[in-house]
């Protein structure tokens, strides 16, 4: 799997804002009614940066993550979406780019079984260079 940037990014952006959310939210006078919130956001941040490290590493159980990793963050965007603020819309937006960014972790395992099933072909070309210059350097 050749992995992008810009879905690491999305997955460590998303641990780090809902990291950050459940700590604002611990730290709210009314604790009582953001106890959901403050574990599902907990939750979404374990699960991207997990993630965000089997995906760099290529690791074939990063789609396996990914699938489960959508319904936290699913979970976790709707709960946030409960509160008008301004860091609850940002942490809205960043599940929903983060599930795109798992989808797209899944599609890519796909396409990396369909390789798998149809390997390229060398060129006899190449196995002539090869030969060639074995011959030219002996």
């Amino acid at each position: 799997m050749i992995w992008k940037k810009n879905i690491y990014d999305s997955l460590t952006s998303c641990a780090t804002l809902c990291n950050e959310f459940a700590t604002e939210c611990s730290n709210s006078e009314d604790i009582e009614t953001r106890y959901r919130s403050i574990f599902l956001n907990l939750d979404c941040a374990d699960m991207c940066r997990n993630l965000a490290m089997l995906y760099v590493r290529g690791s074939e159980n990063a789609r396996l993550l990914a699938k489960a990793c959508i319904e936290v963050c699913e979970k976790c965007a709707q709960e946030v979406s409960q509160f008008d603020t301004d860091r609850s819309r940002q942490i809205y937006a960043i599940c929903q780019q983060t599930i795109s960014s798992c989808v797209s972790i899944i599609e890519m395992g796909y396409q990396t079984d369909m390789e798998a099933q149809k390997p390229a072909v060398t060129p006899a070309s190449l196995f002539y260079g090869i030969d060639l210059r074995e011959t030219l350097y002996n």
